[in-house]
């Protein structure tokens, strides 16, 4: 009797199915004659690096084969410009169907995982919109107190809905879990405990729901997509740059030095410091270059040049010279006004802010202009005639240049300038002080500088 047992079970046991140990990746896409090969990439913060090369097939298609193990995100295209982002490492089968010509349209299909991952986003996006539309009502309801409390209640149901979406994943899609973790935010009023502005609330409770340890968040873009927000909400706060620096250190160092995660964190702070163009930038750059630049020298080349000249625009640095034509067809050098307080203002005759601001800065003007202060305008205009009538019209006294280029302009390349109007102030060594000063912040520079 126990040997028939034992060869039950025996044979029970071959008839069980055998579980995949690769996930099979194919993709059904059309127009793809001159395409030869697919790739799949990963997102290193920084750049995308090749990990998987699919050839064609007989049958038109191209085929993956992976290991199985954690879900993790990859990038499937032909090139690294136009992507589609894809989780895999859970499933045995999954097929993308689209055009070679746009893998960013790629659809995924056979994968439950990447149908709620989109399912996700959505949700992320609504919730996201939600709070946004309750919070710039906040403000408007301090003098009613029957519909700030109706503000606080949505802001309230909004912050339950966002913690029901973290546990909406349960066991099963892990991954899922954790990017509802890194987007979920509360809302301040409703949250606010012991702290004492938002921006202090907002500075260490921004990532409240993330597992910092969780190896799922390795290579994980949405770690990239958080600190980038984080740095950046952080820099248009204009807090101390200490301070800041102290809360960007406080979250990175939550991570393992040596992850995945730290490395997609670091990439998404330089960024969003780039973006407000913050003195923080060169700090966390370098950093960046010291820690990824032997391992990744070709995909960091790019960030690499946008650091160091980044460097040469922070407060302190000689500011670099420039060489443009006045609209009298004369050449006039940045230099040429060494000894002289400058401000550097970037503008049009096309830009309406410019246009409001021109008569608050020739007050400043005027009353400075005597004891050593003068202004460069940097004019991204391409029609000469707009360029000069605006100068008459506004009546501004002041030195002006341009190359007639609108947005291609050399200096305001040259000064990363993607916005105006955008000011630089320089010292009598043409030594930056500070950038983006308008009306009374202008005028208070100024007034330390000269003494007043």
């Amino acid at each position: 009797m126990k040997n028939y047992i034992f060869s039950f079970l025996f044979f029970a046991l071959l008839a069980v199915p055998s579980f995949a140990a690769n996930i099979t990746l194919t993709c059904e896409v059309t127009n793809c004659e001159a395409v030869k090969e697919v790739y799949l990439y990963q997102f290193e913060g920084f750049g995308f690096s090749k990990v998987e090369t699919a050839k064609k097939n007989k049958n038109g298609k191209f085929q993956f084969k992976l290991p199985k193990g954690d879900a993790r995100f990859y990038y499937l295209g032909s090139d690294p410009t136009k992507l589609k982002p894809i989780i895999l490492g859970t499933e045995d089968k999954v097929t993308a169907m689209g055009n070679c010509q746009d893998f960013g349209k790629v659809k995924v299909a056979d994968s439950p995982l990447n149908t709620k991952y989109e399912r996700l986003k959505i949700e992320v996006g609504r919730l996201k919109a939600k709070t946004s539309k309750w919070v710039q009502e906040y403000p408007q309801t301090v003098r009613n107190p029957t519909k700030m409390q109706e503000v606080l209640d949505a802001l309230a149901e909004t912050d339950q809905e966002k913690i029901g979406l973290i546990d909406s994943f349960g066991s099963e899609y892990p991954i899922l879990t954790e990017i509802a973790a890194i987007n979920t935010y509360l809302s301040f009023p409703n949250n606010q405990g012991d702290y004492y502005n938002e921006v202090d609330y907002f500075a260490n409770e921004f990532f409240r729901f993330v597992d910092f340890n969780n190896e799922l968040y390795n290579y994980n873009p949405w770690v990239y997509e958080a600190f980038k927000e984080y740095a950046r909400t952080l820099a248009q706060v204009n807090i101390d740059k200490a301070l800041q620096q102290s809360y960007l250190d406080d979250m990175l160092d939550k991570f393992p030095a040596t992850s995945g995660s730290y490395q997609m964190a670091l990439s998404g702070i330089v960024v969003g410091l780039e973006g407000s163009k913050h003195p923080n930038y060169s700090l966390y750059g370098k950093r960046l270059l010291k820690e990824y630049e032997k391992s990744h020298p070709e995909i960091i080349a790019a960030t690499k040049k946008k650091i160091n000249l980044a460097g040469a625009f922070l407060p302190g640095a000689v500011a670099p010279d420039f060489t443009q034509l006045t609209p009298e067809g004369d050449s006039l050098s940045l230099s040429d006004l060494r000894g002289k307080v400058v401000l550097v203002d970037f503008w049009a005759s096309w830009c309406g802010p410019c246009r409001r601001e021109n008569p608050h800065v020739k007050e400043i003007y005027e009353k400075y202009k005597d004891k050593g202060f003068d202004i460069l305008g940097v004019s991204l205009d391409k029609n000469k005639k707009s360029w000069e009538g605006a100068i008459a019209k506004d009546g501004l006294p002041w030195h002006h240049i341009s190359d007639l280029k609108g947005w291609k302009n050399a200096v305001a390349n040259m000064y990363s300038v993607s916005s105006i109007p955008h000011t630089i102030l320089l010292d009598q060594e043409g030594r930056i002080v500070a950038s983006k000063l308008r009306g009374p912040q202008l005028e208070h520079e100024l007034a330390k500088i000269f003494g007043e």
